[in-house]
């Protein structure tokens, strides 16, 4: 966390995945957003190449769509609500960071930060993973230029035009896995939080609190 260019979201994000959706081991991680857009589906499978995950995105022309909310690719009638705005959200990597940088200064309104997500499937947590999110709250942003733009930064940055990763990942099975605790032991987790706090407070008295964006008003992440 400590290379980390961009600022963070001032609050974590959930993602709620259909039940029959594969999480574990997932088949087409890539094909899936294909159905979408081809272009959506390359970018997906660059992502691999930069050590990252295409996740979701919400926007005015496709909705709520994405790896995690493939049930509104596959069957558009559930995807048929107004979604003004546009936010993206994928598997946090110092590449994929990178690249994104890159973009900023085109795209004036757009906001690029760093959280960490939940995805849940109905009650259960599933995985928790950090994230960079990116966020423009203009309901005429051209998403369509934008990921075309962003898809050409990814080929730059993976110096491919197109993913070999997402074969392999499709064919045997992109696995997908939650970090373990420490410890199974409740009491010495709480402990381990209330020393990791104090810390950050001693810090921060230091070198002043962590930069933060806050999150525009929008509705849940599902």
């Amino acid at each position: 966390m400590a290379n980390s260019v961009l600022p963070y979201w001032d609050q974590n994000i959930d993602l709620d995945i259909a039940p029959w959706v594969p999480y574990g081991k997932d088949y087409s991680p890539v094909t899936v957003n294909s159905l979408c857009n081809p272009t959506l589906g390359g970018l997906a499978g660059l992502a691999l190449e930069m050590k990252s995950e295409f996740l979701y995105m919400r926007s005015f022309q496709n909705g709520s769509i994405g790896t995690m909310a493939r049930q509104n690719i596959i069957d558009p009638v559930r995807n048929s609500s107004i979604e003004l705005g546009f936010t993206m959200v994928f598997a946090y990597s110092e590449q994929l960071e990178q690249s994104v940088l890159r973009l900023l200064h085109k795209y004036p309104g757009l906001m690029a930060g760093l959280t960490l997500c939940d995805i849940w499937r109905e009650n259960v947590l599933v995985d928790e993973c950090k994230v960079l999110m990116l966020v423009d709250e203009d309901p005429f942003f051209n998403e369509t230029d934008f990921i075309e733009a962003l898809y050409k930064t990814f080929q730059n940055a993976a110096g491919r035009e197109n993913s070999n990763l997402s074969f392999f990942a499709e064919k045997f099975g992109y696995k997908r896995f939650s970090i373990s605790y420490e410890t199974d032991d409740l009491l010495q987790m709480r402990i381990t939080q209330a020393l990791f706090d104090l810390e950050l407070d001693a810090t921060k008295e230091v070198v002043g609190p962590v930069p933060e964006l806050k999150v525009p008003p929008m509705p849940s992440l599902k």
